[in-house]
């Protein structure tokens, strides 16, 4: 099957439809389109983070932790998804928001996407400006103007292209990294540049190993949440766990060549950031390790700049339509409105550049911090709420129509609301580094807490509400069959 007729298929089935027999996808597939969206900068650079923050040693542990806490959270999460046939915003009404309530997961879903999209922005923007010598802030302003309004036109008319055009753009990609590692080598540099230490001035190896922890963490919650809007297509159960390997890995891998580069353009771009008169030691070393694009200009000079900028193209693009998605739902779920799809596109552009000239790059690790809190609560609740609240202790009913279910999950918006900002308070003051540590076990006791206290309100209004929907379809088949006979 071609990426094209892919790509029809996806946009046939609405966001609030599930997905038929006909229109499911073999794993394979799902996988590539999974492959490309982690070979993106924003991952190469989370690469970088892990081995520059913690050193190789400790950084490997983080990796390790990636990718089996990816194949855990993509499996479980995108479970639900295939399940239920919906993506994830729309299967979250189902659990732990409700209808209006799903209010809260789009803002969440808002603040993740577009911050990365954010932060790809600035990342491509960073590394043309170093490619032409650019310095000024005036040109800077006008060329991430520029770029957002790209994003902008391809989430609107560019999406066909950038499905054909996925998988060269993830090869070449792969192409520019490969020469990167082959130049390291060919240096005689590889041994220092995978067992290297702490490269951060000022930053302690326990200190930089919760960072790295942290973005490793939020990768593979964001992962599994994004990755369930396309599990909904698998064919069937058993595709899921290559689905998750495969990304998870393509993940890994990604995170493994930003490593390398990192170290590859380390001094070029110090001596950049350093020269812009902006940073001091440890901020322009920061800024190194935060912009691979920069390094790989360094590499390949034009066409390294032309591959960065057709990869995350791709990569940007679905972070735009993902973002708009999201605003769509929030408008939809608190004011029962449907935007016209241009406008949802551009407002979630524009909360892009408010991420940008915010300077987010130089607030890159509070915003992985928040990230991991937030991508790892919602996951959580999600399995809680499917697998064990109604599941074995039968508070709730799973498969609603969607036209019946709540309008408020309180349990569900509580306890994200009261996790995030007890453990946002706990990081911020230093008193956890590492949030998944506190996260977990709080969302999980929580919301069981919370669920067990309401059973018999849960239950009674869910029974009730499905009896309706069973009573309105049997009098629609009844008034039909009337109809007919009359005839």
């Amino acid at each position: 099957m071609g990426k094209s007729e892919k790509n029809s298929i996806m946009s046939q089935v609405s966001l609030f439809e599930r997905v038929p027999a006909d229109k499911r996808l073999a794993w394979p597939d799902i996988a590539s389109i999974l492959s490309g969206v982690v070979s993106s900068l924003s991952k190469v650079m989370g690469g970088g983070i892990v081995a520059f923050y913690a050193g190789c040693m400790l950084g490997s542990v983080a990796v390790g932790i990636t990718f089996a806490l990816s194949v855990v959270l993509t499996y479980l999460v995108g479970r639900i998804t295939y399940e239920e046939g919906l993506p994830n915003n729309v299967a979250s009404r189902l659990y732990i928001f409700g209808t209006r309530g799903s209010a809260v997961g789009s803002l969440v879903w808002i603040f993740l996407l577009v911050g990365v999209l954010a932060v790809g922005t600035v990342q491509l923007g960073n590394a043309i400006m170093f490619a032409f010598g650019l310095q000024g802030e005036a040109q800077r302003v006008a060329l991430f103007l520029t770029i957002s309004c790209i994003w902008i036109l391809m989430a609107l008319f560019g999406t066909k292209f950038i499905a054909r055009m996925n998988a060269v753009f993830v090869v070449a990609l792969f192409c520019v990294m490969g020469y990167v590692v082959y130049l390291i080598g060919a240096h005689g540099q590889m041994y220092d540049a995978v067992t290297h230490g702490v490269m951060i001035p000022g930053v302690e190896p326990l200190q930089g190993f919760s960072y790295g922890v942290n973005y490793a963490i939020m990768t593979s919650g964001l992962l599994a949440l994004f990755a369930a809007d396309f599990t909904r297509f698998a064919r069937k159960r058993s595709d899921l766990v290559p689905i998750s390997i495969v990304g998870s890995l393509f993940a890994i891998i990604t995170y493994i060549f930003g490593a390398l580069i990192a170290y590859y353009g380390f001094d070029a771009s110090y001596a950049y950031f350093m020269a812009s008169g902006v940073y001091d030691e440890a901020g322009a070393a920061n800024a190194a390790i935060t912009n691979p694009g920069v390094s790989l200009v360094v590499a390949s000079g034009g066409i390294g700049l032309a591959i960065i900028c057709l990869s995350q193209m791709k990569v940007e693009t679905s972070n735009s339509i993902g973002g708009a998605n999201a605003v769509s739902n929030l408008f939809d779920s608190l004011f029962k409105v449907r935007l016209p799809w241009p406008v949802a596109v551009v407002i979630a552009n524009l909360v892009g550049l408010v991420f940008i000239f915010g300077n987010i790059l130089d607030k890159i690790n509070a915003f992985m911090s928040m990230g991991s809190i937030l991508t790892i609560a919602w996951c959580v609740l999600l399995i809680t709420d499917y697998y064990l609240v109604r599941g074995p202790l039968r508070i709730g009913l799973r498969h609603m129509p969607l036209e019946y279910v709540e309008s408020v999950n309180w349990r569900g918006v509580i306890t994200l609301i009261v996790v995030t900002a007890v453990n946002a308070w706990l990081y911020s003051a230093h008193i956890v580094t590492i949030p998944i540590l506190t996260v977990t076990p709080m969302t999980f006791g929580l919301y069981l807490l919370l669920s067990w206290v309401w059973r018999d309100k849960v239950r009674a209004g869910d029974a009730r509400r499905m009896a309706r929907a069973e009573a309105e379809a049997t009098g629609e088949v009844e008034a039909a069959t009337a109809s007919s006979e009359g005839e």
